[in-house]
């Protein structure tokens, strides 16, 4: 008896450790993607600008990092709502094909709104660098890390399609073009998820909200209000269609899309890295990979 309670705490022990590990791991990996793309020589990641296509191909490097993804990127134009004039932006992707008869899209935008311009709530330092730590280098990070822990959450009955997307801050166009460009390509989406501005969770409310089209009630037995010691609120609402899982939406895709929710630093020249919680990332990323684990829609 006593050597078999000895064989079960050792075991208990030894999990603990892993996930301990798999934890600062994880950690460090957020740290690193959300500095980087949040850097000031990222210039705020502007939409057509040379910093966007830096930022792309640190995305396109992140992903090839992993063995099942092979990093593609779809250069697409649009006509810039304020000035009229045309431009040119890039998505970045990977398809991983299992065979399946359904694909599940990971996504998450990459772009911020580099010196501010029009798009800064920062009304004094316009001309400054707007880093968009949580808006959105944290989504980017989420997804990235999603990637890199494939093999211990996905499912062969799904196809797993990961992008970032360019052109949101501008009016979503790099999802809208996306969506389009891809539907002929994957088999159909079973479900859009989407991360915008996740890194900032609140230590004392813990609040996680999951804004969702055609999906909350098929989900909802998963997302208790209380998992991963966070306060989790659903809602299907047009919140959604602000994200870039509402371009999915309008296509009549199941679609949700997670934000830890605005702050004081949205859109300001303060929106950086130090103020991340990383930890809190990886109680949400704890949460993903138990509803992936599961998921069957």
């Amino acid at each position: 008896m006593f050597k078999s309670l000895l064989i079960v705490f050792f075991v208990f022990v030894h999990l603990l450790v892993k996930s301990k590990g798999n934890e600062k791991a994880m950690v460090s990996l957020y740290k690193n993607i959300i500095e980087t793309l949040a850097a000031d020589n990222m210039q705020g990641r502007a939409v057509s600008s040379t910093f966007e296509s830096k930022a792309a191909d640190y995305i396109q490097k992140q992903f090839a990092k992993v063995t099942v993804a092979k990093p593609i990127i779809q250069d697409f134009q649009f006509t810039n709502p304020d000035t009229k004039v045309l431009q040119d932006s890039k998505n970045v992707y990977c398809y991983i094909n299992n065979k399946a008869k359904h694909s599940i899209l990971i996504g998450a935008h990459y772009d911020h709104i580099g010196l501010g311009e029009t798009k800064s709530l920062s009304y004094n330092k316009k001309g400054e660098v707007h880093n968009g730590a949580d808006d959105n280098a944290s989504g980017v990070a989420l997804m990235i890390g999603l990637l890199n822990r494939y093999d211990e959450w996905s499912l062969k009955r799904y196809n797993y399609i990961f992008v970032a997307y360019s052109a949101h801050e501008i009016g979503l166009f790099g999802s809208r073009n996306f969506q389009n460009y891809i539907s002929n390509k994957v088999s159909p989406l079973a479900l859009v998820i989407n991360f915008d501005m996740v890194g900032r969770l609140d230590p004392r409310e813990k609040i996680l909200a999951i804004y969702g089209y055609n999906s909350i009630a098929k989900v909802s037995s998963f997302f208790t209000p209380k998992m991963e010691n966070l306060n989790i609120q659903t809602d299907e609402n047009d919140m959604v269609h602000i994200t870039d899982a509402g371009v999915f939406a309008a296509a009549q895709i199941p679609a949700l899309s997670f934000t830890t929710g605005t702050h004081d630093d949205y859109h300001k020249v303060s929106d950086d890295a130090k103020y991340i919680n990383y930890e809190g990332m990886v109680q949400i990323a704890n949460l993903l990979e138990s509803f992936l684990k599961t998921i069957n829609i």
